[in-house]
């Protein structure tokens, strides 16, 4: 698959917010991962899709969707584990209490149930978020029409925020709402919707492409006014936040999608498509494992914040290049000629 670029600076721009709301606690920053999480839909089900019409092209031949997952083991399981070695060198993890958590991606469930949790490792319930959409999502692509998966995904997007509004009284802090799969599914079903559509027209962008924007504008300043109130943030887990809050977060960033996809040039363009910030987004997924740690370890020995900020992106981003340069890509190349050679 040809890269984007502009979907690899949209990356970097959300590992940015990210890294921001954990080192300098920027308010409203922590929804990059809603940015993340819009992105994974649409590329992870682009690829699905794909991979459904080549294996209708040999006749139902192949085990295309085996490969799938041998691909997204050989992206994610390797800097996962190498990851989980390293916060065991530099912090206490009670391994023999949590292990089942990490052993099987269900991180979001540890922190929504108040269990025992690592600092350094709190970000990895996003990852969580996202390896429980990659287990249930290709199954429903495999035995779905297009029409049947675009009904699916407006279906989501419209239940998710009524099924936050009736739990909403059940919780008594945010953390069950902002990181169980369910109560978050409407982001990744955006991308999903806009890869169906796209895949299907790809021009259906190009006529949306100036409506994205305006609505994107108007649902961000929906969102910034609201969040002058303090019933409508994250921490207040009011249902006011976790009905409207999250779902104007899902058009602001659905429409940026929908945007940069049908741009090829101008200002927004060229800042996304900058080679720093592609870069940046292609070594994000490391980035983001190792952020917060490097982040908490800083923070106690530099107590000048912004000191302790700049160091953090620095350290940070050099593990995660020599960890793209040295150890993914050639993980990422060796699957690829087996896969070759097995085809």
């Amino acid at each position: 698959m040809k890269r984007i670029p502009q979907l690899d600076g949209l990356r970097g721009l959300a590992i940015i917010m990210v890294f921001l709301y954990h080192a300098l606690h920027v308010p409203i920053f922590w929804s990059g991962v809603d940015l993340f999480f819009i992105l994974s839909g649409y590329l992870i089900t682009g690829i699905l899709l794909r991979l459904k019409e080549q294996q209708a092209a040999e006749g139902g031949r192949g085990d295309w969707w085996c490969s799938f997952y041998v691909r997204r083991a050989c992206r994610i399981l390797p800097p996962y584990v190498v990851f989980l070695g390293v916060v065991s060198l530099f912090f206490w993890v009670p391994w023999s209490h949590i292990w089942f958590w990490y052993a099987f991606f269900d991180a979001n469930f540890a922190i929504a149930m108040h269990h025992e949790a690592v600092r350094a490792m709190v970000p990895l319930w996003s990852l969580a978020v996202e390896e429980q959409f990659y287990l249930v999502w290709p199954w429903i692509v495999l035995h779905s029409s297009r029409r049947t998966l675009r009904r699916v995904t407006l279906g989501i997007i419209v239940a998710a925020p009524v099924l936050r509004a009736i739990c909403t009284p059940a919780f008594a802090s945010y953390w069950p709402i902002y990181c169980l799969t369910p109560f978050r599914a409407d982001t990744l079903a955006c991308g999903a919707f806009i890869a169906i559509v796209a895949y299907e027209d790809f021009a259906w962008i190009y006529r949306n492409h100036s409506r994205a924007s305006k609505y994107t504008i108007v649902a961000g300043v929906v969102f910034t006014t609201l969040s002058l109130l303090p019933s409508c943030r994250l921490a207040a887990n009011s249902m006011l936040f976790n009905t409207l809050g999250y779902s104007l977060l899902v058009v602001i960033f659905g429409g940026t999608l929908i945007y940069l996809l049908g741009s090829q040039a101008g200002f927004v363009y060229a800042i996304v498509s900058a080679k720093p910030l592609r870069y940046l987004g292609l070594i994000s997924y490391t980035f983001y494992l190792y952020h917060f740690g490097v982040v908490i370890l800083l923070e106690q020995r530099v107590h000048t914040a912004i000191l302790a900020c700049l160091l953090s992106f620095a350290i940070t981003g050099a593990i995660a290049a020599l960890s793209w340069r040295f150890f993914e890509s050639p993980i990422l190349r060796i699957s690829r000629v087996l896969e070759s050679q097995r085809a």
